[in-house]
């Protein structure tokens, strides 16, 4: 997979996706979006990958793009937010657990993309804000359904409203991370465990991020059934019958996502 300012590789059925414009901030603009969307769609069909991890070469995550105060780039702004919701929503819809490894600033869109993440890393040094409201502006990406959902409403309302910024410490407090780890090893954290996860069933995998996502959406009792239902349908399937017969034999189960 070749992209011009994204690096892709594929390593024991782990996808390493690495935002790679870090002269730029690693900002999502237009080129970044319509190559993430791309990425997304094309890790989405693999059935040789079991996880996606995410993060960027450069001092930042990605930083707050500065071209959306110039109001005489009005139409280039809009397309490039488009771009950048379509871009995300991609992300989100990745079948594959998502690991984000997250140094420096992690701003406005670029925390939008984080947040779309299953699992979320970050070095002792990151921050993160939603600057939109100090600059006019809404913001965009999901962050107003997706933060809240993550933090809380309150917290989110400071972050959303007053551009408040909050250090790793602060985030890992309120949930927004779920790991702090020392600047120089933050991506080598993520990718070990994503190769831990990489271990383990992909269908199971699968169906618990649907249970999770798909049942957050639905009335608690619909949820439930949604996870009674996907319980009866991998009951049968091939990854089943080798965990119990991996538990009887006291081996490492041989996973096939079938």
């Amino acid at each position: 997979m070749k992209y011009c300012i994204i690096d892709v590789s594929i390593e024991n059925e782990v996808a390493q996706v690495l935002l790679n414009n870090g002269e730029n901030g690693n900002v999502l603009n237009a080129e970044m979006a319509q190559e993430l969307a791309a990425i997304a769609t094309e890790l989405s069909h693999r059935e040789d990958i079991k996880v996606v991890v995410l993060g960027a070469r450069g001092k930042s995550f990605s930083c707050w793009n500065p071209q959306i105060e110039n109001p005489t780039i009005e139409d280039d702004l809009y397309a490039t937010i488009a771009l950048s919701n379509n871009a995300i929503e991609q992300w989100a819809r990745i079948p594959h657990p998502v690991i984000v490894a997250i140094e420096g600033e992690c701003s406005s869109l670029g925390l939008s993309l984080a947040c779309v993440a299953d699992v979320r890393y970050a070095s002792d040094t990151a921050f993160f804000s939603v600057p939109e409201s100090k600059h006019g502006l809404i913001p965009t990406g999901g962050i107003t359904q997706r933060l809240p959902r993550i933090i809380g409403k309150g917290p989110a309302m400071s972050m959303l409203l007053g551009g408040e910024v909050i250090q790793s410490s602060e985030a890992k407090q309120l949930g927004l991370i779920n790991k702090i780890v020392d600047k120089q090893s933050v991506w080598e954290a993520a990718c070990q465990e994503a190769q831990e996860l990489a271990k383990l069933s992909s269908l199971s995998m699968q169906y618990t991020k649907e249970c999770l996502l798909r049942g957050s959406e639905l009335s608690f009792e619909q949820a439930l059934r949604l996870e009674l239902d996907i319980y009866m349908l991998l009951s049968t399937s091939e990854d089943r019958m080798e965990g119990v017969q991996a538990f009887l034999e006291k081996r490492p189960a041989q996973f096939t996502g079938k």
